[in-house]
């Protein structure tokens, strides 16, 4: 059967007569979906560019999700993305259902027969004839999280439905009552602006309500620094992950820490589809908190998968200056800290464990970017991630003197209550300042991991087997 055909309920479509239009698709559920998608009803047939959900070529659902996923509007469009060069009138169904496939994202509607009152597509002229039973659809579901309605009749329909009291603002969701997946979490209704062009809101505000809620579900969560226009930073967060649970829960991409292979392979995945590159463009490596500094070249990515392993074992900073490659490295209380070149386009990421901060690996990695790529510390800018602080960083005696006998100004990095604090993030800062680079060049992240590890990984509070963040850099294509 061919993918125009595949999706079509023929069944429907043949007893549909009489005034009543049954429902000309058959609901969209992939085993592994988080977001359900239920509409009002689609539009009449004489509008659809496809036999898919959101059919109507002037309708911007899947421009919507086209821009939130890889920041592109047109990615859907049937001629690969140049809609605006070739005036193409259809959308690429393959694309769209192998996409939603992978993310996970159902769609159906809650009527299952309609009457139209009059001879458009308006929610407000549709006579439902026959609701949707979500009960049982949702039972197909097991993983499914948050239903999704972007109309108000939908939205009207779903909240008696469900008995709720509260109709939930656009932009905002309610729990949905006595309502879990298999998975034990308890479902919300999420809803969303329309995406009609006759909803009254701009593009860009509707991409944000969009991507707001794919954030919260299934996509995961970062937090971006301002390094420069052309150069993306960020830190993963715990949020957002397809498969990690527990003390890994829910995104963990590193593989040294315990976390299951296949979880961690899924989780990659999202990310390199969030940053818009292949696996094997996402380079970390094994780190033993020592201050080997790896150069990520075209040699190295040349390598197979194991010899680039083996390459970058013990290695505890990256820098490149390839474009397309996200480089970073994992922590988990200890601080990361970016380092970006706009000069020579080159960036480095540190891990400055307190073994690493007291060997001045930052230092060491200004030097090797300036023998590398001849980069000028008073032109680098740096960013320092989210890390434990100085309130939560409780020492024992060897540790603050480790520090000592390193000679670092003891009385602007540490604090004795009943034992020595250590400020890692002011160590790490100064060693910057002492390398070269400007004070108002260099960025702190004010996230105590410790602190804050419902959000973030903490190693001090979750103990050595529990997931790590990732905080990378790239120079896209």
């Amino acid at each position: 059967m061919m993918i125009e055909e595949k999706f079509l309920n023929t069944e429907n479509i043949e007893r549909s007569g009489g005034g009543v239009e049954y429902h000309p698709l058959v609901p969209f559920l992939p085993e592994n979906a988080k977001v359900l998608f239920l509409g009002s009803f689609p539009p009449q047939r004489k509008r659809w560019c496809m036999n898919f959900y959101y059919p109507n070529f002037i309708n911007d659902h899947w421009r919507i999700e086209g821009e939130v996923f890889f920041g592109n509007r047109e990615h859907f469009v049937a001629d690969g993305g140049k809609a605006n060069t070739t005036k193409a009138k259809a959308f690429d169904i393959g694309k769209i259902v192998a996409f939603c496939e992978q993310q996970g994202i159902a769609f159906f509607d809650t009527a299952t027969a309609v009457r139209r009152l009059k001879d458009n597509a308006s929610d407000e002229h549709l006579e439902v004839v026959e609701p949707t039973d979500i009960r049982k659809l949702f039972r197909q579901l097991p993983h499914v999280e948050v239903i999704v309605t972007t109309g108000q009749k939908a939205t009207e329909t779903l909240c008696r439905y469900f008995g709720l009291d509260e109709v939930p603002k656009v932009g905002s969701s309610v729990v949905i009552p006595e309502t879990f997946n298999q998975d034990g979490q308890q479902v919300r209704l999420y809803r969303l602006p329309s995406s009609s062009r006759a909803y009254p809101l701009a593009f860009d505000k509707k991409v944000a309500a969009y991507r707001k809620m794919f954030d919260e579900v299934m996509q995961p969560v970062l937090d971006f620094y301002d390094l420069g226009l052309e150069v993306t930073a960020f830190t993963t967060t715990r949020l957002g992950g397809c498969e990690s649970s527990g003390k890994y829960a829910s995104f963990n991409i590193n593989r040294f820490c315990g976390d299951s292979d296949e979880h961690i392979r899924r989780n990659r995945a999202l990310l390199c589809q969030r940053l818009s590159i292949s696996d094997e463009r996402l380079v970390m490596p094994h780190q033993i908190h020592q201050t080997r500094i790896a150069q990520v070249d075209e040699r190295l990515m040349s390598l197979s998968e194991k010899g680039r392993e083996e390459a970058l074992e013990g290695c505890d900073a990256l820098m490149t200056d390839l474009r397309g490659v996200c480089i970073g490295v994992s922590t988990a209380d200890c601080i990361p800290v970016l380092l970006y070149d706009e000069e020579h386009q080159a960036v480095c990421a540190v891990h400055a464990g307190w073994r690493g901060t007291v060997a001045r690996i930052c230092q060491q990695a200004v030097a090797a970017m300036s023998s590398a790529y001849g980069s000028r510390p008073e032109r680098l800018r740096a960013q320092i991630g989210p890390g434990i602080s100085l309130d939560s960083f409780e020492v024992g005696q060897e540790v603050y003197d480790a520090f000592s006998t390193a000679g670092f100004d003891m009385a602007a990095i540490s604090r004795k209550d009943e034992r020595w604090h250590i400020d890692l993030p002011e160590c790490n800062r100064l060693q910057l300042i002492a390398a070269g680079l400007p004070v108002e060049s260099i960025s702190v992240s004010p996230v105590c991991t410790y602190r804050q590890h419902d959000r973030y990984f903490s190693a001090r509070h979750l103990g050595i087997n529990s997931g790590r963040l990732f905080t990378g850099i790239i120079y896209p294509l």
